[in-house]
């Protein structure tokens, strides 16, 4: 009998599993990888236990350092800052750089190894690093003016803001993959997601819910960076496939 149906068949490339399917290869990747995406994972953990200590308690005055007395005056005419201030706030400013630069790294490395994960290539740090030197200040520029269009999208109208998110979600997988540079990653990369916008969606879904479990006190926090290091594969996974089905278009 003829086959009138257009929806691809189940064995098809062009029949995307579900966001909740890539749960279990994601996980697959990233525990047979752990020694790579341990440590790169525990870069972002460290910095967010970190906030976490010196984050005031609910209904307890907590003395900053711009609290002190040193600046209660204000200047001119005001007591001048102790050496202990100022030696508090060059700390302040060290610990943000150092959070900005190994932030970065990481989060370049990270998606680095997804990509090659997904792929079935063997990590090797050095292969990382290597993304790093040659890609890094391209990526930062990336983040960075993705940043600035969804965070002006979401500042005017919202929506857009949310599309812009979609639009633009595998733009560091291409990057890396391609070589591209920043404009032709963001229009390739909105090029995979409107050949299958649902299928961005989920991924974007499931990372929510993922964080919605932050809600639960105690362990909620590290419950959500649990699961969400699991699925962070699923992006790389997600953007494999769109490629596969643009090549086969």
């Amino acid at each position: 009998m003829r086959r009138t149906s257009r929806r691809a068949r189940r064995s098809s490339p062009l029949n995307l599993p579900t966001a909740f399917d890539l749960f279990t290869p994601s996980k697959e990747i990233v525990l047979n990888n752990l020694w790579i995406f341990g440590p790169l994972y525990a870069v972002p953990l460290i910095f967010w236990i970190h906030s976490w200590i010196w984050s005031p308690l609910p209904n307890q005055h907590v003395q900053w350092w711009h609290h002190s007395g040193s600046f209660s005056s204000g200047w001119p005419g005001g007591p001048l800052p102790t050496y202990a201030t100022f030696t508090l706030i060059g700390f302040s400013l060290l610990w943000l750089l150092l959070i900005v630069v190994l932030g970065t790294v990481a989060q370049i490395m990270s998606q680095a190894a997804q990509l090659q994960g997904a792929e079935g290539k063997t990590l090797d740090f050095g292969n990382l690093w290597r993304v790093v030197k040659q890609l890094g200040w391209r990526l930062l520029g990336l983040y960075i003016v993705i940043g600035l269009v969804v965070l002006v999208g979401l500042i005017l109208f919202i929506v857009p803001g949310l599309i812009m998110i979609r639009r633009y979600f595998l733009a560091p997988f291409v990057m890396i993959d391609k070589k591209t540079g920043i404009r032709e990653s963001m229009d390739l990369s909105a090029e995979l997601s409107k050949q299958n916008t649902g299928s961005i969606w989920g991924i974007i879904g499931v990372m929510f819910l993922i964080g919605l479990v932050n809600i639960i006190p105690i362990v909620g926090g590290l419950a959500s960076f649990a699961l969400g290091s699991l699925y962070s594969v699923a992006p790389a996974l997600r953007y494999l496939q769109l490629e596969k089905i643009k090549q086969l278009a």
